[in-house]
């Protein structure tokens, strides 16, 4: 699908915040269904579009062709709901007004527009760091304990650092920079736990740096949405700790004072 552009918006705050819930159950149900159609696919030989993968010789789907052809059906079924589901949440997303800004973010498309507004209530997130905890991105909060509820949505941070961290890299987003100067810092200290099976012998610690630097990347995003999210519902920004009573400026590791104040609508690439 293309990318939306800025005048295809028509923002209705009201009605989106109504429809939250709804919004919500149809991003899980794309997804659910995506998982459905992507899990024959692979049963039945078939590729995204429906047509048949070439199968050697000797491999067939193990099972009678009534069965076969009840799945083909059953998988048809599902991907008419995933691009059903689809059309819908790109309709719902021009509902809010954050929408055209996280569209112009490169590496953001629509799906995951659709994911970050639906499953985060900015009206609830006062502060960066809620955004940070409740995507289990917050230091002392981004561990699961047997037994115990998980104390951060972990659906929404396996989209964020699975995903949306790849699709930064991917995309060679601006954000990309945060990634690069975060990795080379913890390659130049050798911090990490090393690896017993490293996939880079001359640095048994790479898997644990790039986690790490993807995460970082991805909490600097986090601050520009608050920033830009809770600014366009007119709600009051705070600056993060580290500003607020640190002095320190978003991404820079010199304190406000001995710097020019940085614009909040893009990452500083500086």
């Amino acid at each position: 699908m293309g990318r939306m552009k800025k005048n295809d918006f028509a923002a209705d705050p009201e009605l989106a915040r109504e429809r939250r819930p709804s919004f919500r159950l149809s991003v899980n149900a794309f997804y659910q269904y995506q998982s459905l159609r992507t899990s024959l696919d692979n049963r039945l030989k078939k590729k995204k579009d429906g047509t048949d993968q070439v199968i050697p010789d000797g491999q067939n789907y193990d099972m009678s062709e009534e069965d076969a052809e009840y799945f083909r059906h059953l998988r048809d079924e599902a991907a008419a709901r995933e691009a059903e589901l689809l059309r819908r949440m790109e309709a719902e997303v021009r509902r809010y007004p954050i929408a055209p800004w996280l569209l112009s973010v490169k590496g953001v498309g629509p799906t995951m527009a659709a994911v970050i507004i639906s499953e985060f209530d900015i009206h609830r997130a006062d502060t960066v760091s809620k955004m940070w905890a409740f995507s289990g991105m917050a230091p002392g909060r981004d561990k699961r304990i047997k037994g115990q509820k998980s104390p951060f949505n972990g659906w929404l941070r396996a989209k964020l650092l699975g995903v949306l961290a790849g699709s930064f890299l991917k995309s060679n987003s601006p954000y990309r920079k945060y990634y690069d100067d975060m990795r080379n810092r913890l390659e130049s200290r050798k911090w990490g736990t090393e690896s017993k099976t490293p996939t880079k012998k001359d640095n048994p610690r790479a898997g644990h740096q790039n986690r790490a630097a993807m995460r970082y990347m991805v909490k600097m995003f986090l601050i520009d949405l608050y920033r830009e999210w809770r600014s366009v519902e007119g709600l009051p920004v705070r600056e993060p700790y580290q500003a607020e009573y640190l002095g320190h400026i978003h991404g820079e590791s010199e304190p406000r004072s001995e710097r020019s104040p940085i614009q909040l609508s893009e990452p500083s690439t500086t």
